[in-house]
């Protein structure tokens, strides 16, 4: 039933254009393009994502869509789910539910469940007001800002310093707040000129994003082990904790097919090399173009 929701009545809506996340239109790769060339960086991550999305909100944006009362009722209960302890943290909603709810006496308020099929989509789209505000507020002050998922990023070519970009994430923790969305402290940072940039996972410090040497050390290292005459594959799968060797050649293959799309030419070489490896096996592998 989920996935009906998510097929024919979910993607038939846009999120805001700064959400990069679960969305056909665009990704990783363009989320980060947005910030090459930065000078300074402020990567931000919100605190129980999808919990603190709770069922009032979820049934307002059904009710958006045109569907009466109890019909939006009944999709938004589809949709949500209960945790154990009866209601989410008290920070995240108020005591009192919102007018016009068809809700019967239970008090219990529902939130997005982490792995269900509509989770994303909706939380995309309940986050709309916050992109709204987040980016005519990057717009006024010199910034670029992009959502993906949870992790907010803004940046900025123009001369900066460390006071503003406080100044920055305590204005950007305010509209937050009001939308119901707390800040990980933890995962708070501010990257400043000369220091590594790394926006979800691809370094921003050029002109295009590109795969950090860490990933690419990471392949090129089982790469190198599978191929190596004098080592058994299976045993190398094993001890780092595959199941198997196909296990292995697929999360490698997957990790290549990633790169291919960020840097042509390294996934070229790689999947040549693994393909070679597979052969010599006799294993599946991903045939990369």
């Amino acid at each position: 039933m989920q996935r009906w929701i998510n097929t024919h009545i979910l993607s038939k809506i846009e999120p805001h254009e700064a959400s990069y996340a679960y969305d056909n239109r665009h990704g990783v790769l363009e989320a980060a393009k947005l910030h090459c060339g930065a000078e300074w960086l402020i990567k931000l991550d919100l605190t129980n994502f999808f919990e603190s999305i709770l069922e009032p909100r979820v049934f307002e944006l059904f009710r958006s869509f045109g569907y009466q009362p109890l019909v939006a009722f009944e999709l938004t209960r589809l949709c949500t789910r209960v945790r154990a302890s009866g209601n989410p943290d008290q920070r995240f909603y108020k005591k009192t539910l919102p007018p016009g709810l068809p809700y019967s006496g239970d008090a219990r308020i529902g939130h997005l469940p982490q792995g269900a099929a509509t989770s994303p989509r909706i939380a995309n789209l309940v986050m709309q007001s916050l992109d709204e505000s987040l980016q005519e507020y990057a717009s006024d002050n010199h910034l670029v800002y992009s959502r993906y998922a949870d992790d907010l990023v803004l940046s900025s070519k123009n001369a900066f310093d460390r006071s503003r970009a406080i100044h920055h994430i305590k204005a950007i923790n305010e509209c937050l707040v009001a939308e119901g969305f707390w800040l990980n402290e933890a995962k708070t940072k501010i990257i400043t000129p000369g220091a590594r940039k790394i926006v979800l996972g691809l370094l921003v410090d050029g002109d295009t994003p590109r795969l950090p040497k860490s990933y690419k050390k990471y392949v090129s290292d089982h790469l190198y082990y599978l191929s190596h005459p004098m080592i058994d594959a299976k045993s190398h799968a094993e001890h780092h904790g595959f199941q198997s060797l196909q296990g292995l050649l697929n999360h490698v293959s997957g990790k290549i097919a990633y790169g291919f799309s960020i840097e042509l030419d390294w996934g070229k070489k790689q999947g040549k090399q693994l393909a070679s490896i597979c052969e010599r096996l006799q294993l599946d592998h991903v045939i990369f173009p």
